[in-house]
């Protein structure tokens, strides 16, 4: 009987167990199934930022990130990147996603919000700009994380150093070249012009007409300056006789139009045009062309005949006003007698021209 009581107390007890335990998983399920389901999280790939400074302490340094979203969207809500170690950050960023729009919320402290909204942001770049901060203190790696109701997540590093600058210099040494010489009657002066000194040779002399270059076999000068002077240069010239002298006889020079018959004697830039009289190294774009100064710039072609005077002093008889290659200038020499020029075979004249820079 003893026996038969225990044995029915143990079944009874087995029985409320199995009953406790099945009412255990009864609740456990309704519990753990009344749970909300955990969000998936999608990771950033291939993520930078181009910043406009890396050395330390550098306010208002500049963020451009760039990254490629996965799979799985399209992705709205925030896009919070958290910087390690920055501060003062500030400005709204802008950017651009496929399909949707970015947008800034917030910058704060080393954290800069962003919204991806429209109709979401799918998989592909996603631009993020516009926004600045204050680089750390210290120098080395610091670590970026993504978090946010986008579900978007990853990280990258940025680097800061103690100096991001290297300060390159050099120097360019001034220099001026000229050429001054007789050519040709009808030769073009140009940029390539090697020549040096020579005569002009007026021939003779008579009070039929003027004696000019660019006529007949009367020679004209060329004269061409290259130079990097930052105000440019002047050539000037200087007479030995103030006229064509013979003994104690002149031809004087004056600035003048000059006219068969009557006495006079000196040079002008020419006019005739083109590029065969003056001009500049066409191949060198910045560069400044020749300029006629003063007298000297006149109505000066083999027909046209005002010349300007010269004197024992150097005068400006063209210029130009900054750096130039091979600027040129065709200059003529003209002289015409009365008829009470006395009569030599050896009336002279030196011409000096000096090229001088201002650097």
């Amino acid at each position: 009987m003893n026996n038969e009581r225990l044995n029915m107390n143990y079944k009874t007890k087995n029985f409320f167990a199995k009953i406790l335990t099945v009412a255990v998983i009864a609740v456990s399920v309704f519990q753990f199934g009344s749970l909300p389901a955990l969000a998936a999280t999608f990771t950033a790939t291939g993520i930078s930022d181009v910043m406009s400074r890396d050395q330390v302490n550098i306010t208002g340094v500049t963020h451009s990130v760039s990254m490629t979203l996965p799979s799985g969207g399209p992705f709205s809500g925030t896009l919070i990147l958290t910087y390690a170690n920055f501060t003062g950050f500030a400005g709204t960023a802008t950017g651009s996603c496929a399909g949707g729009t970015v947008t800034g919320t917030s910058s704060s402290a080393n954290v800069e919000t962003v919204t991806l909204g429209g109709s979401g942001c799918s998989a592909g770049a996603l631009t993020i700009t516009n926004f600045t901060g204050t680089n750390p203190s210290g120098a080395g790696s610091n670590t970026v994380t993504l978090t946010g109701t986008a579900n978007i997540v990853g990280s990258f590093a940025v680097t800061t150093v103690t100096l991001d600058q290297v300060t390159v210099s050099a120097t360019v040494n001034p220099t001026i070249t000229f050429n001054v010489g007789t050519q040709a009657s009808g030769t073009a002066c140009s940029g390539s012009y090697s020549g040096n000194g020579g005569t002009v040779g007026l021939g003779t002399l008579t009070t039929g007409a003027v004696a000019t270059s660019e006529n007949g076999s009367i020679n004209n000068i060329c004269s061409r300056l290259t130079t990097n002077a930052g105000t440019g240069a002047v050539v000037t010239v200087q007479s030995l006789n103030s006229g064509l002298k013979s003994g104690s006889d002149t031809i004087a020079s004056a600035t003048a139009t000059l006219v068969a018959g009557t006495s006079g004697y000196g040079v002008c830039d020419s006019s005739i045009g083109g590029s065969s009289e003056t001009g500049k190294d066409s191949t060198t774009p910045i560069s400044a062309s020749p300029t006629a100064v003063g007298t000297f710039a006149s109505s000066c072609t083999a027909s046209a005949h005002s010349v300007g005077a010269l004197t024992s002093s150097p005068q400006t008889i063209w210029n130009v006003s900054a750096a130039s290659s091979n600027a040129y200038y065709k200059i003529l020499v003209k002289a015409a007698i009365s008829g009470t020029v006395p009569a030599h075979s050896d009336y002279a004249d030196t011409l000096t021209f000096i090229a001088t820079g201002t650097f």
